[in-house]
């Protein structure tokens, strides 16, 4: 079975990150790497690999990024059945199917995304879905939401 999974991680700031680095580090040619904000100090590694057993190709792609690039933090996973979505449209995209699924209709989805958000500094999240960084942040607001308190 195939298994497409994507690891956000995090390093210090005096720390940038040279994605062809990290992508020279990890074996195989089932991912791509790419920064995930403005400061160079996060990148993802979006993978499809095959396997039966997704914790463990989890954990065996965790530690080929940390090897590639170590002192990173893993900031967030996120798998699915489905192959990852590529170009800032299909993120986008992405973002509000995960809204609707966060709160449940599309109307209150429609109406979160336009409105500011205390979780975003009063910043509107469609507004900040423009670029890289703004969807990474709206992103964690989302999974704030998702997550039992």
């Amino acid at each position: 079975m195939k298994h497409h999974f994507s690891l956000t991680f995090r390093v210090a700031e005096r720390q940038a990150v040279d994605v062809e680095k990290v992508a020279q580090g990890i074996s195989g040619s089932d991912f791509h790497v790419e920064t995930a904000d403005l400061t160079g100090t996060e990148f993802s590694v979006h993978f499809a690999r095959e396997g039966d057993h997704a914790a463990d190709l989890l954990n065996y792609a965790r530690e080929q990024v940390l090897s590639a690039m170590p002192g990173a933090e893993l900031v967030s996973v996120d798998m699915s059945e489905e192959p990852p979505m590529t170009g800032a449209v299909d993120d986008i995209t992405k973002l509000v199917i995960r809204a609707c699924q966060v709160f449940g209709e599309p109307d209150l989805a429609h109406a979160w995304l336009n409105q500011p958000q205390s979780r975003l500094n009063g910043q509107v999240p469609k507004v900040l879905m423009v670029d890289a960084q703004g969807r990474t942040l709206v992103s964690r607001a989302l999974t704030t939401l998702e997550t039992p308190k």
